[in-house]
């Protein structure tokens, strides 16, 4: 094969993974699934890999600004903490699924994988109190053809955000300044398993 048509092939190749990864990463753009990314009304925050030893502190700030939120939470750290899972509830939060695992291949896992984990992680939040799970936050925000059957078929309703702190990456003062622009309708991005994110959600509810 000449050089300039291998190089125009794989150039191709590498345009169509860009897009595809794009697409799977971005799940506002609804592409593959439908998702909610805004509300109707007022600012939503949205707590994601949680429950966690910083979460108790996230939620007597809530209480002490008379907010509420929704906890997306991974399985296997409600078994770890079933207790703070119940804390977030007598609190009055809506909670959501985040997947059993978050593993890092979970857009990789087969269908029936896949159905499990959500399953799975229903079942756990039934057990500690949970009354009805509606909402689905894929980990890292990953949705393909494969992830979109499973949700098909659990019948939950994937939430998105549209603004995301990246408080898990990012310096406290960094973050603030990216979020200093909320508004009405946003459903905000925040992670209950990283300390520096108590201090973030009191500078946002002053």
């Amino acid at each position: 094969m000449p050089f300039m048509v291998y190089y125009s092939v794989l150039l191709v190749l590498f345009g169509a993974f860009a897009v595809l990864f794009y697409l799977c990463f971005n799940l506002c753009l609804q592409y593959f699934h439908p998702a909610i990314c805004h509300t109707d009304g007022e600012v939503l925050y949205s707590f994601d890999d949680g429950p966690s030893i910083y979460t108790p502190q996230i939620l007597e700030i809530l209480k002490q600004h008379d907010q509420k939120a929704i906890f997306f939470c991974i399985g296997k750290n409600i078994a770890t903490h079933p207790e703070i899972f119940a804390e977030i509830l007598a609190h009055g939060h809506q909670v959501g699924n985040h997947s059993f695992s978050h593993s890092n291949f979970f857009g990789f896992k087969s269908l029936k994988d896949i159905i499990k984990e959500i399953q799975d992680t229903d079942d756990i939040m039934q057990k500690h109190g949970a009354v009805e799970v509606r909402y689905f936050r894929p980990p890292f925000g990953v949705i393909n053809p494969t992830i979109s059957k499973a949700l098909k078929r659990t019948g939950h309703t994937v939430m998105g955000w549209s603004v995301r702190s990246f408080d898990t990456i990012l310096s406290e003062k960094i973050v603030l300044k990216r979020l200093k622009n909320i508004k009405k309708q946003d459903i905000i991005l925040l992670h209950d398993s990283k300390s520096q994110t108590i201090n973030i959600l009191k500078q946002l509810l002053k």
